[in-house]
Order: structure tokens, then sequence, then C-alpha cells
């Protein structure tokens, strides 16, 4: 009885293995940019589990402190971004990559003009706060491509 017992449990384990979910192409490269600020440009990605963001940042544009319930991995494609984590000051260049906590209070200013790509999980869920100091856009919502 009881392999016969295990033996279901297996079947159980390679069928939910075997359900695996869809995937989904999107094509970054040919999305509008969504405009942040003055500075500031963004195309992302919403998925179920998980936000991925790629930011076109001017030379001088800064995102104000803010902190979010997401672990933030952040990618510097290109140019030089300070970022100020817990009142800790990371000067990152094209080729580094930082991993920002869950709820760790953050800011970011590009030190020169920059591409920076940045992963979310669990998903952003609110994006209010990714504008220049001083901006005066009102953002009402992230617009990006929602996976189905």
């Amino acid at each position: 009885m009881r392999q016969h017992i295990l033996l279901g449990l297996a079947l159980t384990s390679l069928g939910a293995c075997a359900s695996v979910a869809p995937a989904t192409v999107h094509n970054i490269g040919a999305m509008t940019p969504e405009r942040i600020s003055p500075g500031m440009t963004r195309r992302h990605v919403m998925a179920d589990q998980s936000t991925m963001a790629i930011y076109d940042l001017r030379k001088g544009a800064r995102v104000p402190v803010h902190q979010h319930t997401s672990e933030q991995l952040s990618y510097v494609q290109s140019g030089r971004l300070r970022f100020v984590v817990g009142g800790q000051i990371f000067d990152l260049r094209a080729g580094q990559l930082i991993v920002i906590a869950p709820n760790a209070p953050h800011s970011i200013e590009a030190l020169e003009t920059s591409v920076e790509y940045d992963f979310f999980t669990p998903p952003r869920s609110s994006w209010e706060e990714d504008k220049d100091e001083g901006s005066e856009s009102d953002l009402a919502g992230p617009p990006g491509s929602r996976r189905p």
C-alpha cells in the first residue's frame, strides 16, 4: 500500500512539472517608451511573478528616495548611476549590477546619460515614485505589457 501511495505522489509531481505555463515573447525594442519625466523614459513588462524595466536616463535625472516591497536588481547597461541605499552610496558603471533588498530606502541619480535594466520580484504594483525630483508629471499606473 505504501508503495502505491509513493508512486501516486511521484506521478502527481511529474504531472505538475509537465504543466508548465506557455512562454510569452515581448518586443521591448518596439515598445513606445513611457515618459516618466523630462530626463527619464521607461519600457517595461509586467509578468505574474516579476517586472522588468529598461530606463533611459539623461545626465542629472533623479529618482527620489523611495522604497517598495519588491527585491530590485539594477544593471547598468551604459553610463554611470549613483544609488544611495540605506544612506550608503554606490557608484555603478556599465557592466555592474546592484541588488536592493525589499523595503530598503533608495534613490538613483544619473551621473552620465545611462541605460539601466531593472528586475523586480514580486512585480512592482506602483510606479508613482519613479520620476525626476521636482517633476510635475502624474503617472496613471503601469501601462506596459501584461502577460495573459
